[in-house]
């Protein structure tokens, strides 16, 4: 997942540690971890991820020895993380918080197909993995920088959880392309973020759709950022209102904005608009990636249907215990993404809604259904979800929006908490 280039040119910078790696030095600290991992070969393990260098090492030094590595965030509370543990049975967990460093390997043993093991639905508990291969990871990386024209003077601000498809392929496409990333935990409504934008000469900002209204709301494109050429945004549909705001600040400062669409169970990104067309087709997720088919199943007389997708990046399939992971070595051929849309003539993809119960909060993919079961234990009676939180209706005023933010992982910021009377 690293590209062959060795020399002393930057390619990953720890803002909140203040280290600095080369390509030399990546792949120096990249070797000596993986020979402190090689009992972990074919072994499964839990990492605790957060936009920090060591977490960048580990899993990289994991995926050489070939073990196979479940993605979580590195502040899962421990009971969360002992029930997850119970139902995977991981030979090593690392990296978090709340939990030290175990591992309980025997001799290396065959590896599983599948690489990386990513939570489909956020931080709220429901123990099931979507099942990727290294070689759909990468090829789906290639498949992005081809598609945005990546290259190796380009360095992304990597802000986004490393447990989400949408930040590891920010992570993966910039080091496959030989270009660098900066590792922040920064939050866009903070002044440093600016700074750190123009501290670190950033040229790519990802972005999902909850940060752009930060970013305008913070003004921060009216900012001296000189060297920010791209704007990338995926993880839900963008408010034609707020492009329609910000599209003069980026053309004024030469700034491309690219919109994308993506799926974890393609392995990140599906299609891509390129910025000359984004202000003629608002709306519009663009084009399949190079290597990627898409195509509507079943539509109505506008062209509407189920968008389905095949390409190498596609999933293994799914996984909701240990006895699922190696079950099948193949990505599915044909992937329902569960979302509605069409294609237009130009083969852009418009996509018009979910078909399945899901909903995309700050970014992350959440199941309605995991929800609603845990609200009720807690008492709440109904609630309602969009891409900037959820608000809960209670019967009791014993139901806090930070009781919430600790049962499912949401930031307390995201809820809404508001008491009726019972009828």
């Amino acid at each position: 997942m690293l590209h062959s280039r060795s020399d002393d040119a930057v390619a990953l910078i720890d803002a909140g540690e203040k280290r600095q790696l080369t390509h030399a030095q990546l792949e120096k600290a990249v070797a000596e971890r993986a020979d402190e991992f090689a009992g972990l070969t074919g072994r499964l393990t839990f990492l605790g991820v957060r936009p920090a260098a060591t977490s960048v090492i580990d899993l990289l030094a994991l995926l050489r020895v070939r073990a196979t590595v479940a993605l979580l965030d590195a502040a899962t509370p421990d009971e969360r993380l002992t029930t997850w543990r119970d139902g995977y049975l991981p030979e090593a967990v690392l990296g978090f918080d709340t939990s030290p460093d175990v591992s309980w390997a025997g001799p290396p043993a065959a590896p599983l197909p599948e690489s990386v093991l990513i939570p489909t639905s956020g931080s709220t508990g429901s123990p099931k993995f979507v099942r990727l291969c290294e070689s759909g990871l990468a090829a789906n990386a290639a498949q992005i920088i081809a598609g945005t024209r990546m290259g190796e003077g380009d360095r992304a601000l990597v802000h986004l959880p490393l447990y989400f498809s949408y930040g590891l392929s920010v992570l993966t496409s910039h080091l496959l392309a030989g270009a660098s990333v900066v590792l922040s935990t920064v939050s866009a409504t903070r002044p440093q973020f600016a700074e750190q934008l123009a501290e670190y000469a950033i040229t790519c900002l990802p972005s999902v759709p909850f940060s752009l209204e930060m970013y305008r709301r913070t003004r921060l494109f009216t900012r001296d950022l000189p060297d920010l050429r791209s704007v990338t945004t995926s993880g839900g549909p963008v408010p034609p209102g707020l492009i329609t705001e910000i599209a003069p600040l980026l053309q004024a400062r030469g700034i491309g904005f690219w919109a994308m669409y993506g799926q974890t169970e393609a392995s990140g990104r599906i299609s891509v608009l390129p910025p000359e067309e984004f202000r003629s087709a608002i709306g519009s997720v663009g084009y399949p990636l190079p290597g990627v088919r898409v195509w509507i199943q079943e539509p109505d007389t506008n062209g509407v249907g189920e968008v389905h997708v095949s390409g190498p990046g596609n999933m293994l399939g799914y996984a909701t215990s240990r006895a699922d992971l190696g079950a099948t070595d193949q990505p599915l051929a044909d992937l329902d993404t569960g979302d509605a849309g069409r294609l237009d003539s130009d083969g852009r993809l418009w996509l018009t809604g979910r078909r399945k119960r899901i909903a995309k909060i700050y970014g992350a993919r959440v199941s309605l259904d995991d929800v609603e079961a845990q609200l009720a234990e807690l008492g709440v009676r109904a609630a309602v979800a969009d891409s900037d939180g959820i608000t809960v209706f209670t019967e009791t005023d014993s139901v806090s929006a930070r009781d919430l933010e600790r049962a499912m992982g949401f930031p307390a910021r995201s809820i809404r908490v508001l008491n009726i009377q019972a009828v």
